[in-house]
């Protein structure tokens, strides 16, 4: 290996080192994205720089009621009010994850909103294929069921059911085992 290649070979394994925070730093950052309500605060700042407590309150209790923004009762609105004021903006702010600023009630994001959010992407993008994946596990193995039921009323031959529904759970099992 030439002098040149071994230098750049060393940056290119010192940048993504750098990349890569700490395992502490990895620690807080899945701490913070742990509870749901911090992450819908991330993912309403995605497209805003900055909004109010109360406008962040409505949408978020809109979000856990399921119900449209204007829909929201007071009650509704002032339990995460609260919550928000009292426990997860003052955190995302201590981790830097937004600035909030508690006497006139406004959240900005942060450089740092932007490095959760790619988190949550990740995040989101892994349980999208897990979810997927399972529900070819399920499909396969309820299948190999409601073939042993069917040859259980005599409309398929037993020996037949029987094989099928093995093959099918085989399917279903090592797809399962195969594809972690």
């Amino acid at each position: 290996m030439s002098s040149v290649s071994a230098i750049e070979s060393k940056t290119d394994t010192e940048d993504v080192a750098a990349a890569q925070p700490p395992p502490e730093q990895v620690d807080r950052i899945f701490s913070i994205l742990q509870n749901h309500r911090r992450r819908l605060v991330l993912e309403y700042l995605r497209t805003r720089d900055s909004t109010t407590q109360g406008e962040l309150a409505r949408h978020v209790a809109a979000v856990e009621n399921d119900v449209p923004v204007d829909a929201v009762t007071s009650t509704q609105r002032k339990r995460v009010y609260v919550s928000l004021y009292q426990a997860h903006l003052p955190k995302l702010d201590d981790f830097d994850a937004i600035s909030f600023d508690q006497d006139r009630g406004t959240v900005e994001r942060t450089p740092k909103t932007e490095e959760l959010l790619a988190y949550l992407d990740r995040l989101e993008g892994t349980a999208d294929s897990t979810n997927e994946e399972r529900s070819l596990h399920v499909v396969l193995l309820l299948s190999a069921l409601g073939v042993v039921f069917v040859g259980e009323f005599g409309v398929l031959p037993t020996d037949l059911s029987l094989g099928l529904a093995l093959f099918l759970s085989l399917g279903g099992v090592g797809a399962l085992v195969y594809d972690r």
